[in-house]
């Protein structure tokens, strides 16, 4: 019985609407968040498969492929099997076509207007929700790891608030903000995120990433704040 979860998360797209003055985005037109969520008895066959994907590929750099490239897939598929081998590995991503979303904090405007720190936390809460509806802890404690971006002290502190005690999701036992470039758990769900930017934008799912629960959430209206 696993001891602790981890909950990896990263983001393809940036949280940005803004147009120029001919009214072109200048912004990503999708955003995606996506989780990798591991036990401390699954971390061997991750850590297994990335070394040998870097062992085979010559790969020494941070892993940053493009999604079309073979590479992509001969990194991902490996995930699926293992995910699918029910080796307490899964992932969840959710994703949203910016020009067509309804929510809020992204454009200006309405009772929710557009903030950028608010609006990756509140992907991040649609996120944690719809993964943990279809994929529960397996134990009673849980680190959250997300890819480091620039916030302050102050809004760290807010994310924290605005995760902690949600009857929706189980609160993190620890948040932590880690650079991807020395955790292989950030690098495999950036990969997972970026794989899914043609998919917000109506594409199919990539055969690689079947294994993934996905949620569009372009009209979707969650409750909380």
């Amino acid at each position: 019985m696993p001891k602790h979860d981890f909950i990896f998360v990263d983001e393809s797209g940036d949280p940005g609407y803004t147009h120029d003055e001919n009214g072109r985005l200048l912004s990503s037109s999708y955003y995606t968040a996506a989780a990798l969520h591991l036990c401390d008895d699954s971390f061997g066959y991750i850590n297994s498969h990335i070394a040998t994907f870097r062992y085979y590929t010559g790969y020494r750099k941070e892993l940053k492929l493009p999604p079309k490239q073979e590479v992509f897939s001969r990194l991902v598929e490996p995930i699926s099997v293992i995910a699918e081998s029910d080796q307490n590995v899964w992932a969840s991503v959710v994703y949203l076509d910016k020009p067509a979303y309804t929510g809020r904090y992204l454009k200006p405007g309405g009772q929710r207007p557009q903030d950028t720190v608010r609006f990756r936390n509140y992907i991040l809460h649609c996120l944690l929700e719809h993964h943990f509806q279809n994929h529960p802890l397996q134990s009673q404690q849980y680190d959250l790891v997300l890819d480091r971006i620039d916030m302050t002290d102050e809004e760290i502190s807010a994310l924290k608030s605005y995760l902690k005690g949600n009857y929706n999701i189980p609160t993190p036992t620890h948040i932590t903000h880690a650079s991807s470039i020395y955790v292989e758990g950030l690098q495999v769900v950036h990969h997972i995120a970026s794989g899914f930017k043609n998919v917000a934008l109506g594409s199919e799912i990539p055969k690689a990433q079947t294994f993934v629960t996905a949620r569009d959430i372009t009209s979707n209206q969650y409750i909380f704040p």
